[in-house]
């Protein structure tokens, strides 16, 4: 007992002077900063989306309408009017309830006119 004791102080001792190593590159990112919002810019009359923004911006608030979680939300590819005006169709999961249609509408500009829900 007496030997492991020493051995223990000695290593110790011995580690007792060292320097930790300096690490380089990358530093961790914080779980919650793994999730990237899309693009919006925030005028006074709303928000802007892009084009590549606007069906995920589209989940979300269906999502929201309906309580329910982005991933049973599906949206189909977005439509493009002649006035530069975009709809996107989608169905969301309700489970029981069934499911249930939408459609999201966007100004030539990119801003949300509004959601349609049809029972």
């Amino acid at each position: 007992m007496r030997k492991i004791a020493l051995a223990v102080v000695a290593s110790a001792i011995a580690l007792g002077g060292c320097v930790p190593p300096k690490v380089s590159g990358t530093p961790m990112v914080a779980p919650d900063s793994i999730y990237e919002a899309p693009a919006v810019t925030i005028t006074e009359k709303g928000v802007v989306l892009r084009k590549d923004s606007q069906a995920a911006y589209c989940r979300g608030e269906v999502a929201g309408m309906y309580g329910t979680r982005p991933q049973y939300v599906k949206t189909m590819p977005l439509v493009v009017g002649a006035d530069g005006s975009v709809t996107i169709d989608g169905t969301v999961n309700r489970g029981s309830q069934g499911i249930k249609k939408f459609q999201c509408r966007y100004s030539a500009r990119g801003a949300l006119v509004d959601v349609n829900l049809h029972n």
